[in-house]
């Protein structure tokens, strides 16, 4: 098999992995109170608690893989993740749903740093890049298309089918657990992995090879990474639960409508990340990255203030639709700082820290919304994101194209 199509199937398995995370999005807040949750924050901590074992998995799962093999920890994931699909279908009080979504979190791990290592090993350095962005985008596109498709066959069920209202929660997960069986599958038949290669010892000498510019850099792209990750995360988990109080709507409304807003943004989604990644090689990735990020900003200021919700399913799109713009040119000028030899494991790094801004903004999301006022973590989140481009436009320095180097050379 050729590794651009080994490529497409870890993306595959990526992004239904991702979709299974949250794919009970757009009925999270009525199904969390059929079981018991009574506060935001209680909602708040279904997300924390994924992200929470991830964050401690990331970097194991990734040093396991070196030893035992790439693939066999990305099958287990995706084995651990089905059966979590699984046990969400089985009545239980929340709590212990809380435990099982922590499990989750552990088999996404499981999955993700070990895929992404594999499209490094399966791919020659002059095409990793271009592996890496379509790779990136359909990962991606799963968080986002997720609640869209869990939305849209809770409906079916409910709508059409005309189950009970927690039957067509269940049958969700079960159609979710099925999917993931089904990739599980694939994975193991048609993925072959390549012989290892030997350790790099380069991971050992870091201080000689970050100069003082770059180590700069590093620290701003870190802050920017956190913070990109924190004001996603801010948002995203209150988005049903805004519009459910917001606007009035019953359980079903809040579903269907949010259902389509998050296809819609799943479309929006994969076709900015696709157009960004190709020009995100031809021009500079820092206007890419800025100018994205204070139109996002702007859309997440206005938010709480939507009239009905028409308008704030717009504001949604377009709010995704412009982070997805910047996604692939961040993505890409990471790669482009990171020393060759350390690559691996400043990337690692670099999704620990991503994943602690997301660990962290859904409770303070919550926190904010439940205690303060509804429109405060709208507002932290596009403070903070202004904040964050200026600096990282002040003081992050783009290396050059190749092509600008071999001209200097003439």
């Amino acid at each position: 098999m050729k590794p651009m199509y080994s490529v497409i199937i870890l993306a595959i398995a990526t992004f239904t992995v991702n979709m299974s995370a949250c794919m009970m999005t757009p009925f999270l807040p009525i199904y969390a109170e059929s079981l018991g949750a009574t506060l935001g924050i209680q909602i708040g901590l279904f997300t924390s608690m994924f992200l929470l074992t991830r964050v401690f998995m990331n970097y194991y799962s990734g040093k396991r893989s070196d030893r035992l093999g790439r693939k066999r920890l990305i099958v287990l994931g995706i084995a651990i993740c089905a059966f979590t699909s699984f046990l969400f279908a089985i009545p239980m009080g929340w709590y212990a749903i809380l435990a099982v979504r922590a499990l989750q979190g552990l088999g996404s791990a499981m999955v993700w740093a070990p895929a992404t290592a594999l499209v490094g090993d399966l791919m020659p350095k002059g095409k990793r890049g271009f592996a890496m962005g379509v790779y990136n985008s359909l990962s991606l596109a799963g968080w986002v298309i997720g609640p869209g498709i869990g939305g849209a066959i809770q409906w079916y069920f409910r709508s059409v089918l005309s189950m009970p209202l927690l039957g067509s929660f269940q049958s969700v997960f079960l159609t979710f657990a099925l999917l993931q069986v089904a990739t599980l599958v694939m994975v193991f038949f048609s993925i072959r992995e390549p012989k290892p290669e030997l350790e790099n010892e380069g991971a050992k000498k870091i201080s000689q090879t970050i100069d003082a510019t770059l180590k700069r850099s590093l620290i701003v792209m870190s802050l920017l990474v956190f913070s990109f990750a924190l004001i996603i995360a801010l948002i995203e988990p209150l988005l049903v639960y805004h519009a459910q109080k917001a606007f009035g709507l019953s359980a079903d409304e809040v579903t269907s409508s949010m259902t389509l807003v998050f296809i819609a943004s799943g479309a929006l989604v994969i076709a900015a990340q696709l157009v960004s990644g190709m020009l995100a090689d031809r021009v500079n990735k820092k206007i890419i990255i800025a100018l994205p990020a204070f139109a996002a900003q702007a859309l997440a200021f206005m938010m709480p203030f939507a009239a009905n919700i028409t308008s704030m399913g717009v504001l949604i799109t377009l709010w995704y639709g412009f982070f997805s713009i910047a996604n692939p040119a961040y993505l890409a000028l990471l790669q482009d700082l990171f020393p060759q030899r350390l690559r691996g494991t400043l990337t690692g790094a670099f999704l620990t820290i991503f994943d602690l801004g997301s660990l962290a903004g859904p409770i303070i999301g919550f926190l904010l919304y439940d205690n303060v006022t509804a429109a405060m973590p709208f507002l932290m989140s596009g403070v903070l994101g202004v904040v964050t481009v200026i600096s990282f436009l002040a003081y992050v320095r783009e290396p050059e194209r190749e092509g600008r180097d071999m001209r200097k050379t003439h």
